[in-house]
């Protein structure tokens, strides 16, 4: 399926639907009780942004260390946040003398 973006050069075959890419997470922990090691494994669904269809989610996708890390940086890409960024650091270099 299509991702909907103009000019979009994505085959769409290779696991792409919609420009996302369906991946399974695994999590792993080694816990010690009463003496003994338990590994615990935990399977997650999810998906990864597309890289020929977004290359910038993806790449903050891929250098982000924590899911609290990506929602943030994700979260400032979008118009309204670059414009307070923007007024924030003129607001900051301005000083009533």
């Amino acid at each position: 399926m299509h991702c909907g973006r103009i000019n979009c050069i994505c085959t769409h075959n290779n696991g792409c639907e919609k420009g996302f890419i369906w991946t399974t997470y695994k999590d792993r922990k080694e816990l010690i009780r009463n003496g003994e090691t338990i590994v615990v494994e935990k399977e997650y669904e999810g998906v990864l942004f597309c890289p020929t269809c977004d290359p910038e989610r993806a790449y903050i996708q891929q250098t982000s260390r924590s899911p609290e890390e990506l929602q943030k940086r994700l979260s400032e890409r979008s118009k309204y946040k670059q414009e307070e960024t923007y007024k924030n650091n003129e607001t900051s270099k301005t000083r009533t003398l």
